[in-house]
C-alpha cells in the first residue's frame, strides 16, 4: 500500500495510481490501512482536523451496509485519482459540518473495498504459485526423463564415439599446427639467413666503394701534389735563370767598366807619355841651342832634366796609384753593394727555400699525420661498427636461441600438457570404462531381473515392451543426431563421424 504526502493538516492519503513516485513513500508490505484515514479513534489531536472530526463523530451514526453504490464508487475513485479535489472537498466539509457523515461512510466503504481487493490478489498469486509449482514439477519431470535417457549404455557408448571423433579431430589440428609452425620456422631461418647474406654482399660492397673512393683520393691527391711540386720547381728554375741572367749582366756591366777605365787609364798615361817626350824634345832642342849659352848650366839643366823627369815619374806613378785606386775603390763600390744584394738574394732565397721546404715538410707531416689520424679514425670506427655488428649479431643469436629454447620449453610444456591430459583422458576413459562395466553389470542384472519379472508377465505386456522399445529407440536416433549436429557444428571432419553413424542403435539395443 502506497500513501501520498501532501501539505495539508491531513499528512496521510491512499492512492492506487502510485507507481513508486518520489511523491509516495511505502508504509507497509502487507494489508495494513491507516485508522487515520478512516476517522478512527486513533487519530491524533494535536491538529485541529482531528478535533473536528471528533466532535462530528459524536453525532454520525454508524454505517450497516457492506455495500456501496456505482456512484459512490466512482467518487471514491475520482478522490483517490485526484488528492487536491479531495482536499478541496475536505476543505468544503470542515466549512459545512454536515457532510462529515457522508464522508465517514465513504471512507468505511473505501476500506471494505481495499479488503475486497487485497483477498482477490492473495487468490490470484495462490492460483499463479500452483501455476508456477506445476510448471516446475513439470520441468523436474523431463530434465529427469532426459537425464535418465542420457544415463542408458547405448548413449554413453554414443558419446564415447563423439568424444572419440573430437579427440581425432583435435590431433589432426595439432599435427597441422606443428606442420605450420615447423614451416613457419623453416622460412624464418632461410628468411634470416637471406637478409644475414644480403647484409654482408652490401656491406662487402660498400666497402669495397668505400676503399675505392679512398685510393682515388689518394690518387688525385697525389697528382695535384706532384703538380705543385713541378710548378714549385719550374718557377725556382725560372727564377734561378733570372737571377743568374742578372748576375752575367751585371758582370759584363762590371767588366765593361773595368775595359773602359783601362782604356783611359792607358790614354792617360800615353798622353803624360808624349806630353814628356815632347818636354824632353823641347828641352833636348831648346838644351842644345842653349848649350853653347849655358855651357855652365848644362849640370844643372840635366839635373834639372833628371829631377823633372823623375818627378813625372813619380807624378806618373802617383797618378797610376791614384787612377788604379780610384779604379779599385769605384769597382769595390760597385761591387760591394752587388755581392751584398747577391749575397741578401741568396740568403733570402736559401731562407725561402729553407721556408718553403720546412713548410712543405710541416704540411706533409700534417698531411701525413691527419691521414694517419684518419684512418686510424676509419679504422676505429670500423673496429667499432665491426665490434657492433658482431654484438648485433650475437645478441641476435642469443635472441634466436631464448625464442627457440621458449619455443622449445612451449613445445615442451605442451607434450607433457598433452601427455597429462591423454594421461588424465586415460584414467578418465578407464574410470568411465570401470563404471560402464559397472553399470553394465547393474544393467544386466536389473535387465535379468526385469526379464525374470517381464517372462511372467510377457504374454500380457508384449505389445506395450514393443511400443517401449520402439519410442527408445526413437529416442535414441534423436539424440545420436543431436551428437553428430553439435559435432558438424564444432567443425568434426564427417569421417570422424563414421562409427557414431554407423552404431546400429536396434542390435545394440
Amino acid at each position: 500500500m502506497w500513501v501520498l504526502r501532501t501539505m495539508t493538516s491531513n499528512p496521510k492519503c491512499s492512492s492506487v495510481r502510485s507507481n513508486g513516485s518520489s511523491t509516495y513513500r511505502r508504509i507497509a508490505s502487507k494489508s495494513s490501512v491507516d485508522e487515520s484515514l478512516f476517522a478512527s479513534k486513533g487519530r491524533g489531536t494535536t491538529t485541529s482536523s482531528a478535533s473536528r472530526d471528533g466532535k462530528i463523530k459524536s453525532k454520525a451514526s454508524p454505517v450497516k451496509n457492506d455495500s456501496i453504490s456505482l456512484n459512490e464508487l466512482q467518487r471514491i475513485k475520482e478522490l483517490a485519482s485526484s488528492p487536491l479535489a479531495r482536499l478541496h472537498q475536505m476543505d468544503d466539509a470542515e466549512k459545512n459540518p454536515d457532510s462529515k457523515t457522508f464522508q465517514r461512510e465513504v471512507a468505511k466503504a473505501r476500506k471494505e473495498y481495499m479488503k475486497q481487493l487485497e483477498l482477490k490478489e492473495i487468490e490470484e498469486q495462490k492460483k499463479m504459485g500452483f501455476q508456477c509449482d506445476k510448471a516446475k514439477l513439470d520441468r523436474i519431470r523431463k530434465q529427469a526423463q532426459e537425464k535418465n535417457d542420457y544415463e542408458q549404455d547405448i548413449v554413453k557408448l554414443m558419446k564415447t564415439c563423439s568424444e572419440r571423433a573430437m579427440t581425432f579431430a583435435i590431433r589432426d589440428q595439432q599435427l597441422k599446427d606443428k606442420a605450420e609452425r615447423e614451416k613457419n620456422e623453416q622460412d624464418y631461418e632461410q628468411r634470416m639467413i637471406l637478409a644475414m647474406e644480403i647484409d654482408r654482399l652490401q656491406a662487402i660492397e660498400a666497402r669495397e666503394v668505400e676503399e675505392a673512393q679512398k685510393l682515388q683520393k689518394m690518387i688525385d691527391a697525389r697528382k695535384i701534389i706532384e703538380k705543385q711540386i713541378e710548378k714549385r720547381h719550374q718557377d725556382k728554375v725560372l727564377f734561378e735563370e733570372a737571377r743568374d741572367q742578372e748576375n752575367r749582366e751585371m758582370l759584363e756591366r762590371i767588366k765593361s767598366n773595368q775595359a773602359q777605365e783601362e782604356e783611359e787609364a792607358k790614354a792617360r798615361r800615353e798622353n803624360a807619355l808624349m806630353a814628356r817626350m815632347e818636354i824632353i824634345r823641347a828641352n833636348e832642342e831648346d838644351a842644345a841651342t842653349k848649350r853653347e849659352q849655358r855651357l855652365i848650366e848644362k849640370r844643372e839643366d840635366e839635373i834639372m832634366a833628371a829631377y823633372v823627369v823623375e818627378q813625372d815619374e813619380k807624378r806618373r806613378q802617383r797618378e797610376a796609384d791614384a787612377a788604379r785606386a780610384e779604379l779599385k775603390r769605384t769597382y769595390e763600390l760597385k761591387m760591394i753593394p752587388q755581392e751584398r744584394m747577391v749575397d741578401r738574394r741568396s740568403e733570402m732565397d736559401e731562407i725561402r727555400e729553407r721556408r718553403a721546404m720546412e713548410d712543405a715538410e710541416r704540411k706533409y707531416r700534417q698531411k701525413q699525420l691527419a691521414e694517419a689520424q684518419k684512418k686510424k679514425r676509419d679504422m676505429d670506427t670500423l673496429d667499432m661498427a665491426r665490434t657492433q655488428q658482431h654484438q648485433e649479431r650475437l645478441m641476435r643469436q642469443r635472441m634466436e636461441m631464448e625464442q627457440k629454447r621458449e619455443e622449445y620449453e612451449s613445445a615442451i610444456g605442451h607434450s607433457r600438457a598433452m601427455a597429462e591430459r591423454e594421461k588424465a583422458e586415460s584414467a578418465n576413459a578407464k574410470k568411465k570404462n570401470y563404471e560402464l562395466i559397472k553399470n553394465l553389470q547393474e544393467q544386466i542384472e536389473q535387465n535379468e531381473s526385469k526379464r525374470a519379472a517381464l517372462e511372467k508377465e510377457k504374454f500380457h505386456e508384449g505389445t506395450t515392451i514393443k511400443q517401449q522399445l520402439a519410442e527408445e529407440r526413437t529416442k535414441l536416433e534423436a539424440v545420436r543426431d543431436k551428437m553428430v549436429l553439435e559435432l558438424k557444428s564444432k567443425g568434426i571432419d564427417e569421417r570422424y563421424l563414421g562409427e557414431i553413424t554407423s552404431l546400429d542403435i536396434g542390435r545394440i539395443f
